[in-house]
């Protein structure tokens, strides 16, 4: 008897405890780099490479130091978790956890050393009902603006007569972002603004690109920050031809003296695709020269080779890697 009353009484506690998903996923993988010193340990006092403050406060920081000049190996890993479930009227809720360590090379974007995961206790919930999504992650949302920033801790995301909006929003810092977009004609408009003074303060730019079909597509865009230093005009175009995809922008630089101009800075590219081979060449107005190639492999693995040769400054990078997916 005393078996079935507590079986029966597992089956009634069971039933109202949610059916959550669970999902895991995640990215790993190793490089050899060479980044011209950018990431050798600089001391956290003085701020000069290889000095003895460094030694003495942080002896794991001076072996980086004498070992990060030329090439390195690098690996890391990132493990996500998701749970979600949803209610008996629509409301669906998520919950996130972001595992990881070591740090991965940023090859196709900013070249720098990403550090990978979170600590567990961060939390990373979303609410979702209707079409839209609330966002909570205490310092953890990026800045629409701006994602090198990801200081906002509450997200709105939405849709509203066929455009996307959302907004970000620190309480604590009172700062927020917002990003609108949409299409009219055929033209695909964006609108982002912020108010983070690390972010650009009290920024705005418009963006519009137009398929003009047969592989070619217009676009340009007009930015405005606090100080004239990042006020900018851009103009472009992009034409695919088969396996080729060939890119021009001309900038309009802003508070540069005897600089203000569309074409005084420019970038070109040009993007090879050929069955699992992606290969793309870019140079700019300064020989900036930007070379990468990426070889998938399968199974969620693949190879990466990039160079950057930055003209006029010493952050040069090579690299060669393997990423995997899973």
């Amino acid at each position: 008897m005393k078996r079935i009353l507590l079986t029966t009484t597992a089956l009634v506690l069971a039933a109202g405890v949610a059916q959550a998903d669970v999902t895991f996923s995640g990215t790993a993988g190793v490089a050899l780099i060479d980044d011209n010193g950018a990431s050798v340990a600089k001391d956290a006092v003085t701020g000069v490479v290889g000095t003895t403050s460094v030694a003495a406060v942080a002896p794991q920081a001076a072996v980086l130091a004498s070992t990060r000049e030329d090439m390195f190996f690098e690996s890391y890993y990132d493990f996500d978790i998701t749970a979600s479930a949803e209610s008996d009227n629509g409301i669906s809720v998520s919950v996130g956890f972001d595992m990881g360590a070591g740090n991965k090379i940023d090859y196709n974007d900013d070249d720098k050393l990403e550090a990978q995961g979170k600590s567990i206790g961060d939390a990373d919930v979303a609410v979702s009902f209707n079409g839209w999504t609330l966002t909570v992650d205490q310092a953890g949302i990026d800045n629409l603006f701006d994602d090198d920033f990801d200081s906002q801790d509450v997200s709105i995301a939405g849709s509203i007569a066929g455009w996307s909006v959302a907004m970000t929003s620190d309480q604590e810092g009172s700062t927020s972002s917002y990003s609108i977009g949409g299409n009219v004609a055929g033209v695909a408009l964006t609108f982002t603004g912020t108010d983070v003074k690390a972010a650009g303060g009290d920024a705005s730019k418009i963006a519009a690109s137009y398929n003009m079909g047969n592989g070619l597509t217009l676009s340009g865009s007009v930015q405005d920050e606090d100080g004239e230093a990042e006020d900018e005009g851009k103009i472009g175009f992009s034409y695919a031809m088969d396996a080729l995809t060939v890119s021009y922008t001309s900038i309009k630089p802003g508070g540069v003296a005897g600089s203000d101009s569309f074409g005084d800075e420019w970038d070109f590219s040009v993007k090879y695709t050929a069955g699992a081979m992606v290969a793309s060449f870019a140079i700019d107005e300064a020989d900036a020269t930007t070379i990468i190639a990426d070889y998938a492999l399968g199974g969620g693995a693949s190879a990466f080779a990039a160079m950057h040769d930055k003209a006029g400054t010493a952050n040069d990078l090579t690299t060669v890697g393997l990423n995997f997916a899973f």
